[in-house]
């Protein structure tokens, strides 16, 4: 008796088909981290634009970005042009500006309580860690906090 050739149920097809998309943009994201003032930070970037994550360096808690500023201004092609930023999450911020090519993208973080930072990111840098709170990568799959990555890990503290 022949059979037909089997094929998965089609929430299942679609189930896998959505997996993969998620695990090639997943794939084609970068991140850089940096440490500046009070502040850890996390910049992903994907085709889709930028996420810029805030922390407060000591704890690692996420900062609340709803009650102070944050500037992104872009430096590409001979030009500077300033991103708007809009809240995604608790302590994320993000830019609708793909980076691409040769960047270089400065944050002004002003947040109530708190002195006012610089970032400096750039495509020059290595893609991850850039500081001493290396070992953090929200690459890793141990990330799950309350804006959607965890830190099931310690960081080391400065002296």
């Amino acid at each position: 008796m022949d059979r037909p050739p089997f094929r998965r149920p089609a929430p299942l097809r679609i189930a896998f088909a959505a997996l993969a998309a998620l695990a090639a943009t997943a794939a084609a994201a970068l991140q850089w981290d940096l440490s500046a003032g009070d502040y850890h930070t996390h910049l992903l970037s994907s085709d889709a634009g930028f996420e810029l994550h805030l922390h407060d360096k000591a704890t690692h808690a996420v900062v609340d970005t709803t009650r102070g500023k944050v500037v992104a201004t872009l430096l590409a092609g001979g030009k500077r042009e300033e991103v708007p930023l809009k809240p995604k999450q608790a302590g994320i911020l993000a830019g609708a500006r793909p980076l691409k090519g040769d960047w270089t993208l400065l944050f002004r973080v002003e947040m109530p309580g708190r002195k006012p930072a610089q970032l400096r990111y750039s495509s020059k840098m290595k893609p991850g860690s850039q500081d001493v709170a290396a070992g953090h990568s929200h690459a890793k799959d141990d990330h799950d906090h309350d804006h959607g990555h965890d830190h099931d890990h310690d960081h080391p503290k400065k002296r």
